[in-house]
């Protein structure tokens, strides 16, 4: 068993890299992100491995909202167009397929909103880019954790103001809540 003092320094590292992560953006942007759901008619959220399960939670509130969503992993995914937006998440900024698909969607006329940890190389790949940090460095978390869950707690900050926005209730949300589990 940890001793009490180490295990608390792990868990106010945790929150904190969170809290600084979420605080790191500036609330227009997370504005202008939540803007770009809004005036979506389709949205594809895109993620691989860890990145790809914030993701993956992140289309289901959306789609627990009445939102027109898809995973990237859903097989009925749509063809994205204008009035579309893909919602990437990728806490490196160049994971190949994420990168793949920002471009394939910007060429099929889609809006693309990021969600990383890094500076992107080319800007234009999204139209808006919200960068979580700085992240601790080293830290007692592996790989991108903190990414992860500080890229998660954005994303719920972002379902709420889409709650607020479109006026759901929590009715409303357990209401579309699959019964299939």
């Amino acid at each position: 068993m940890e001793p009490p003092l180490k295990r608390d320094a792990r868990v106010a590292e945790y929150v904190e890299a969170i809290r600084l992560g979420v605080e790191s953006v500036p609330p227009a942007k997370q504005a202008e992100f939540v803007d770009g759901i809004l005036a979506a008619r389709q949205i594809v959220v895109a993620g691989r491995g860890r990145s790809g399960m914030m993701a993956a939670a992140f289309t289901r509130r959306l789609g627990q909202m009445g939102l027109h969503a898809w995973g990237l992993d859903d097989t009925t995914v749509p063809r994205l167009g204008k009035g579309d937006v893909l919602v990437a998440v990728t806490g490196s900024g160049t994971t190949p397929t994420v990168l793949s698909l920002m471009r394939t969607a910007r060429r099929g006329g889609a809006g693309v909103l990021l969600v990383t940890r890094k500076p992107v190389r080319d800007p234009k790949v999204a139209d808006v880019i919200v960068e979580l940090g700085p992240l601790p460095r080293p830290s007692a978390y592996p790989l991108g954790t903190l990414f992860e869950v500080t890229a998660l707690a954005f994303l719920d900050l972002v379902v709420v103001d889409l709650i607020e926005a479109l006026g759901t209730t929590e009715s409303d949300l357990g209401a579309r809540h699959t019964n299939l589990e």
